[in-house]
C-alpha cells in the first residue's frame, strides 16, 4: 500500500516525503495543505466517466440537499466538501408560477377561445382575461373570428370552373367566397375540415344556380343577380351543416365561355347583337309608320266628316230651295215654269261657246257674231 501511495504518474515527489507531501497528487506541495480535488479526472488506467452516471449523481446530490466532500464534490475552504441546500419554498414558488403561466390566458377583441377539458368541449371564452385548469386537464384553442377569409373556386382547375348552363352551354367560372367564423364551437367540432366544406358547398350551389339559368344573362348582365342568389343559398346550406360560418359575399371574377370555343362564341354573340339591332330598328320604323298612318287616318276622317257635313248642308239647302220654288209654282205655275226654263238655259249656255247666225241676212253673206271672243283681250286665242 505504501508503494501505491508513492506511485505517482509524474514520478516520485520531490522532497523527503514530509508531512506535506502530496503523495499521488501532482499538485501536492510543501505548504502542508491538502491537494486539490481531481475534479472528476479519470485515474490512470481507467476509462472516461459515463455522462449518464455523472448526471444521475448530480441529481441524487440535489435531492439529498448536497453530499459531503469527497472526490467530485463541491468543496469549500481548504478542501472539505460543502453541502448544497435548496429551500422548499423555491419549489413552491416555481410551481405557482408554472401554474399561473399555464392557466391564465388572454383573448383579444377579434378572437374567441374554446376551452377543452380532457379533450371534450367545455366552454367558449370571449375577449378578456380568463382562467383555466393547467394542462393536460384543460387546454384552449384560439381563433380569429373577425378577419375575412377567402375561398377561391375554379382557379387553375377546369374540373371546378367548367359548368353546364340551363340551355346546355358550357361556361368557365372563377369566383371567390368571402366568409368569417360565426360560431367557433361549431366551426371546430361540428364538421371536419370546415375550410374544405365551404369550398365544396360553394361549388355545389354555384353549379345548381348556373344550371337553372341560360348562358346569355350569366356572361352579360346577370352577374349581380347570381351573386345574391348564390350567397343566400350557400348560407342556408352551411347552416344546415352547422359549419359555424357566415358568408359575407360571393364575387365572380370570370364568367366566360370555354377558351376553345371563345372565338366562335363571340361570333354568335355579335350575330345576336346585330339581330337585336335590326329588330330594334324595325320596331322603330314600325312605330314611325304606325304614327304616320294614324295621323293620315285622322286627317282623312276629318276630311270625310267635313265633306259629309258639306254635302248634307248642300242637300238641305237644295231641298229648302226646291220647297220655296214649289210654293211659288203652286201660286203661279206658268210664270214659275218660264223662269225655271230661263234659269236652266242660262246655266247651260253660260260656259258654252256660242255662234249666232242670222238667216234673214241677204246677199249670201252669213252674219257672224263671235260671242266667244267678246270680253277677251286682244291677241288671245
Amino acid at each position: 500500500m505504501a508503494d501505491d501511495k508513492n506511485n505517482s504518474p509524474w514520478g516520485k515527489p520531490k522532497g523527503s516525503g514530509g508531512k506535506g507531501s502530496g503523495g499521488n497528487n501532482p499538485w501536492g506541495g510543501q505548504n502542508g495543505g491538502q491537494g486539490r480535488p481531481d475534479r472528476g479526472r479519470p485515474k490512470p488506467g481507467e476509462g472516461s466517466p459515463d455522462l449518464d452516471n455523472v448526471i444521475q449523481g448530480f441529481k441524487s446530490r440535489v435531492k439529498r440537499g448536497g453530499s459531503g466532500g469527497g472526490r467530485g464534490g463541491f468543496s469549500g475552504g481548504g478542501g472539505g466538501g460543502g453541502d448544497i441546500t435548496i429551500p422548499k419554498w423555491i419549489f413552491v414558488i416555481a410551481a405557482v408560477v408554472l401554474l399561473l403561466f399555464t392557466s391564465i390566458f388572454t383573448v383579444q377583441g377579434n378572437e374567441r377561445a374554446v376551452v377543452l377539458r380532457f379533450g371534450d368541449y367545455s366552454r367558449t371564452s370571449g375577449p378578456g382575461l380568463h382562467f383555466k385548469l393547467p394542462p393536460p386537464i384543460e387546454t384552449k384553442i384560439v381563433r380569429n373570428v373577425t378577419s375575412q377569409r377567402e375561398t377561391r373556386v375554379g382557379v387553375g382547375s377546369p374540373e371546378e370552373s367548367l359548368m353546364l348552363t340551363g340551355d346546355e352551354n358550357i361556361v368557365d367560372i372563377n369566383f371567390t367566397v368571402l366568409w368569417v367564423i360565426k360560431d367557433l364551437e361549431s366551426y371546430l367540432f361540428k364538421v371536419d375540415q370546415p375550410d374544405d366544406l365551404v369550398k365544396s358547398a360553394a361549388e355545389s350551389v354555384v353549379r345548381e344556380v348556373i344550371g337553372n339559368n341560360e348562358l346569355d344573362p350569366i356572361i352579360t348582365t346577370g352577374r349581380q343577380e347570381l351573386r345574391g342568389v348564390v350567397t343566400e343559398q350557400l348560407q342556408v346550406l352551411l347552416d344546415e351543416y352547422e359549419a359555424g360560418v357566415l358568408v359575407n359575399d360571393v364575387q365572380f371574377q370570370k364568367t366566360d365561355p370555354p377558351a376553345e370555343v371563345e372565338d366562335d362564341f363571340l361570333d354568335v354573340v355579335n350575330a345576336q347583337q346585330e339581330a337585336e339591332t335590326a329588330i330594334n330598328e324595325a320596331r322603330a320604323y314600325r312605330n314611325t309608320q304606325v304614327l304616320e298612318a294614324e295621323g293620315t287616318a285622322a286627317r282623312l276622317l276629318q276630311e270625310a266628316e267635313g265633306y259629309r257635313d258639306s254635302v248634307i248642308a248642300d242637300s238641305e239647302g237644295e231641298a229648302e230651295r226646291f220647297r220655296l220654288i214649289y210654293e211659288e209654282y203652286s201660286q203661279a205655275p206658268q210664270v214659275t215654269r218660264q223662269r225655271m226654263y230661263l234659269e236652266t238655259i242660262e246655266d247651260i249656255y253660260s260656259d258654252a261657246d256660242k255662234i249666232i247666225l242670222d238667216n234673214e241676212a241677204g246677199n249670201g253673206v252669213v252674219p257672224y257674231l263671235p260671242l266667244d271672243k267678246l270680253g277677251k283681250p286682244a291677241g288671245a286665242n
